[in-house]
């Protein structure tokens, strides 16, 4: 009894205005105030476990040392005023006669230790595999959290505005959520997470594991191999195009294996040989050998890794998820068209994250060998952005703007999500950033490093070169490229190639023909690396920016 007291009356000390009326509502709260104020009372009788709270309104309610269990003569199954008055009114009258028997209340905080000594599993527990692959991918965002101790711990993460209280009962489910959401949300996850990284948590690696199947079907990496050794041991010369309808097969038992990115590779290698086949002359040995091989390194680093995120790189997967990031300062780098030898057309854009220093992309393009489908360069350039049309695509390919609620994916990919919400901000002069390391300084080596190594994830190989001057610029009619040399501060040169198109004819010949370019001093080229080639994309200096392509 004399334990169950002591609790009971730490639990009234907790139950100060603020914490009622979380767990209640203000209202709720103000009238059971103004029914005391007009002379309720109430008379306490102790249990074993509980109070029984009789109220000169003839109500009775039973109390615990806890919140969440209540009972009320009255119809309400929640929190009623009833309960609220009994709460209080113990509190004002009695709570200072307990104390005197209880050395502990007067120092009695609450104690919130518990968020710090949960286990990793029991976080997976709480919430969904989806809700942990979002909040692990928020954490690679900076979020401003601010944290308040009071009759709760409650943070609140700034740029979402949405606050999370918990109370000292050491359970994720009882914690309060401003987004008013049922169960466990994203946002009790993410600031469990955030505050626990602030105390030199880390929980990444343990719950990583836990939603990532990286189990997949030996026999196909096997047949893949063995298959791949066969095509490179048979020669193209001798080759029979039954090899398609194997490797179409193989393409299927890949997909049902598990292997999304061994499915893509060999239907990869299925259309390289059928170009062959063809006689076509897009037919490339050098591509196809090319691919070949990577495809066959990525089958043996997959057989011989025991690293989780290392396989996850390697296996790839079917659908690319997005997630969604609460704001993203982004300045825009130029857009590139392009199309495949597979039949696609479309655009992409780049953009420059302030916040991480990473190349971000926004890509429109559609399929065009199906017929009656067509895709105009010219008028998605005029068309309107997808995050509330506010301006054209090609007003945003030379802006800087604010992102909230956007949609990205681990490749930096931007989604179309329509709630994502684009607020245009005064652009800065490109030479004012701080362009991390997108910005090649050394021409001789750093861009060959761009691609990285085969258990990173795959990015699309952009960078920034600083050009002191364009020292030459020609058309080879053999190869059917401009040439652009250009130099920098040391009188280090790189050659440039823009493949000739008909529909940018105009734009080649107006570089080809302009003295302008061979004037200009101190600028910023967006640079494409594609094998052994380098391709611009963009020119920058100050606030202005032009694609070579699409602005000329």
């Amino acid at each position: 009894m004399a334990d169950f007291t002591s609790e009971f009356h730490r639990f009234i000390a907790l139950c100060n205005e603020e914490y009622l009326i979380k767990y209640a509502n203000k209202g709720i709260y103000n009238r059971s105030i103004k029914e005391m104020e007009k002379g309720l009372t109430v008379t306490y009788e102790f249990r074993d476990d509980y109070v029984e709270c009789a109220l000169s309104d003839d109500s009775v309610c039973r109390l615990h040392a806890d919140i969440d269990r209540f009972s009320c003569s009255c119809p309400s199954d929640k929190i009623c005023k009833h309960v609220i008055i009994a709460i209080v009114y113990y509190a004002q009258n009695h709570l200072q006669a307990g104390a005197e028997a209880d050395d502990e209340l007067e120092t009695y905080k609450p104690d919130f230790s518990w968020l710090l000594q949960l286990q990793p599993a029991h976080i997976s527990k709480a919430f969904t595999p989806a809700q942990l692959e979002e909040a692990l991918f928020r954490l690679d965002y900076f979020e401003e959290m601010e944290v308040v101790e009071t009759s709760f711990l409650t943070m609140t993460l700034r740029t979402q505005d949405i606050s999370v209280s918990f109370d000292s009962d050491s359970e994720i489910g009882k914690s309060m959520c401003t987004c008013k959401a049922k169960g466990n949300c994203l946002h009790k996850l993410e600031v469990i997470l955030r505050y626990r990284a602030l105390h030199q948590l880390q929980d990444r690696e343990q719950l990583q594991a836990s939603v990532t199947d990286v189990s997949y079907d030996t026999d196909v990496v096997a047949e893949a191999k063995a298959l791949i050794a066969e095509i490179l041991g048979i020669g193209l010369a001798k080759l029979s195009q039954t090899i398609c309808t194997r490797l179409e097969l193989l393409a299927i038992a890949a997909h049902n294996g598990n292997l999304p990115r061994v499915e893509k590779d060999i239907r990869g290698i299925h259309g390289e040989l059928n170009l062959f086949f063809q006689r076509h002359v897009k037919f490339s040995t050098e591509a196809l050998l090319d691919r070949l091989s990577q495809v066959y390194l990525g089958l043996l680093a997959l057989e011989k890794t025991d690293q989780t995120e290392a396989k996850k790189q390697l296996l790839g997967s079917f659908k690319s998820k997005y997630h969604m990031v609460p704001q993203l300062s982004l300045y825009a780098l130029g857009a590139n068209p392009w199309e495949t030898r597979s039949g696609y057309k479309g655009i992409t854009y780049y953009f420059y994250s302030l916040d991480d220093q990473r190349i971000y992309t926004y890509t429109e393009a559609r399929p065009v060998y199906y017929e009656g489908i067509s895709f105009s360069f010219k008028d998605s350039y005029k068309g309107k952005v997808p995050w509330g049309e506010l301006i054209s695509m090609e007003e945003l390919s030379h802006s800087q703007v604010l992102l909230t609620q956007a949609k990205t994916n681990r490749e930096q990919r931007l989604s179309s999500s329509e709630e994502t919400r684009l607020t245009i901000v005064p652009r800065d002069n490109i030479e004012e950033l701080d362009l991390g390391k997108i910005l090649v300084h050394d021409w001789s080596s750093d861009w060959k490093d761009g691609a990285g190594d085969m258990f990173e994830t795959a990015l699309d190989s952009v960078f920034v070169l600083k050009a002191k001057k364009f020292n030459q610029v020609e058309f080879d009619q053999k190869t059917q490229q401009l040439i652009l040399t250009i130099e920098d501060e040391q009188g280090h040169s790189l050659h440039l190639s823009i493949s000739y198109q008909g529909e940018f004819a105009r734009n080649i010949r107006h570089l080809e023909q302009s003295k302008r370019l061979l004037e200009l001093r101190d600028v910023y080229l967006l640079v494409q690396k594609i094998g052994d080639g380098l391709y611009p994309i963009s020119i920058m200096q100050g606030k202005s920016l032009t694609s070579f392509k699409l602005d000329l």
